[in-house]
């Protein structure tokens, strides 16, 4: 996992929570976080997968948390993260055995 994810996703749904009945932009949230938008959407689409949050299309779109901050872990936010592929390059350790 990139280092920075993690830390990406917990600031992303921190703006979540601060702002339960609004859905929030990916441009905006990536204001928030000083990246990409397109990084942002990729890192929601991930949280949407793992049910943390809620997103719609449109003008009035955007994407806000699926339930109550209080009802999410930080290990589930970091469980969402960990193994998935980095914009479609999935990344793989390969250990080497010792003969």
């Amino acid at each position: 996992m990139n280092n920075t994810r993690f830390a990406t996703a917990i600031h992303m749904m921190t703006l979540l929570a601060k702002s339960p009945q609004e859905w929030l932009t990916s441009e905006w949230i990536a204001g928030s976080v000083n990246v990409n938008a397109v990084i942002v959407r990729k890192e929601l689409s991930v949280l949407r997968e793992a049910g943390l949050i809620a997103s719609r299309q449109g003008k009035d779109g955007g994407s806000q948390l699926a339930k109550g901050a209080d009802q999410i872990s930080i290990s589930e936010i970091y469980r969402a993260v960990k193994n998935t592929e980095v914009l479609g390059k999935k990344i793989r350790i390969l250990i080497r055995n010792a003969v």
